[in-house]
C-alpha cells in the first residue's frame, strides 16, 4: 500500500466553513472516521478551538442543515445533507455529517471512491487556508486519475498541490483517525499558539495568561494543555533518542523498581 497526500488551499470567500478556519488560526478539524461510496459520503470530525469560534461554527452548521442550495467541497452541488453535533465541550465538538451530491463536479471523497473502489481509507485535516487529505492506495496509476479529475473540477479560488506519494508511515505510526498515543489537536493548537506568540523565546514575548486571552481560552485550560504537550514532546524525544535495546532495558529497570 502507498500513501497519497495532497492539499487543497482555499482563498477567503470561497467556502463559509473554510473562512472560519482562515479567520481563526487556532481552529482545527481532524477526521475520526470518513467513508464514501459513489452514492454517498458520511464522516465524523473532531473540531477544537476557542468557545466563541465554535459557537460561530454551530451557527454555520445549522444554516447548512436547512439551506437548500448547499455547495460541497470543490464546488460540488449537494442534493441531500445532514449534520449533527454528537458531543460538545466549550472548546471541542464531535460532528457527524452525511451527504449526497448531484452528477457533474464531485468532491474529494466521491472522486476517491470512484477510482479506488472498495476498501477506501481516507484521513482529512483542516487548519487555516489548507484542507489536507491522505489516501491509502494499492495502485499508483490511480493517483494520476484522482489528481486529474480533482484538479479539473476545482472551482475558482481553490488550488491543489501534492505533498507526497510514499510508504504509509503516517498511518502506521498514528493509526486511522484519532491517535490515542499522539498529541491531541487541542494540545497541538496550544503548543503552536505558544510558539507563534513567542512564549518560548528569550526574553519571553507573551505569558500564558496573555496568550489565553488572545485565544479566548481559560488560562488554566491553556496551561494544562501546554503542560501535557510538553510532557508528550519530552517523552517522544527520549523515546527517539534511545535505541530499542536501551528502551527495553529502561522498561525492565522501571518494572524492577516498581
Amino acid at each position: 500500500m502507498r500513501e497519497f497526500a495532497f492539499t487543497v488551499e482555499y482563498e477567503k470567500g470561497v467556502d463559509e466553513f473554510m473562512d472560519l478556519f482562515i479567520e481563526n488560526s487556532n481552529l482545527h478539524s481532524q477526521t475520526i472516521a470518513i467513508h464514501a461510496t459513489t452514492e454517498s459520503m458520511w464522516r465524523l470530525d473532531r473540531m477544537s478551538g476557542p468557545p466563541d469560534v465554535l459557537e460561530e461554527f454551530d451557527e454555520r452548521l445549522n444554516h447548512a442543515s436547512v439551506c437548500n442550495e448547499v455547495i460541497g467541497m470543490c464546488g460540488s452541488p449537494v442534493i441531500e445533507s445532514t449534520h449533527e453535533i454528537l458531543a460538545r465541550t466549550p472548546d471541542s465538538r464531535i460532528v457527524y455529517a452525511c451527504r449526497k451530491e448531484r452528477d457533474g463536479v464531485r468532491s474529494i471523497p466521491y472522486v476517491a471512491a470512484k477510482h479506488i473502489g472498495d476498501g477506501l481509507l481516507m484521513q482529512a485535516e483542516r487548519r487555516g487556508h489548507q484542507y489536507q487529505w491522505r489516501f491509502l492506495i494499492d495502485d499508483e496509476e490511480t493517483v494520476g486519475a484522482i489528481y486529474e479529475e480533482l484538479n479539473a473540477g476545482l472551482q475558482d479560488g481553490l488550488s491543489l498541490s501534492v505533498q507526497r506519494l510514499s510508504d504509509p508511515e503516517c498511518w502506521v505510526n498514528t493509526g486511522i483517525g484519532m491517535n490515542e498515543d499522539g498529541l491531541p489537536p487541542e494540545q497541538q493548537a496550544a503548543l503552536e499558539a505558544a510558539v507563534e506568540y513567542g512564549y518560548y523565546q528569550k526574553p519571553r514575548k507573551h505569558t500564558v495568561q496573555e496568550i489565553s486571552e488572545k485565544l479566548g481560552v481559560p488560562n488554566s485550560t491553556l496551561q494544562y494543555r501546554l503542560t501535557r504537550a510538553e510532557a508528550w514532546l519530552a517523552t517522544q524525544f527520549v523515546s527517539d533518542a534511545l535505541s530499542p535495546e536501551e528502551q527495553q532495558t529502561k522498561t525492565v529497570n522501571t518494572e524492577l523498581e516498581v
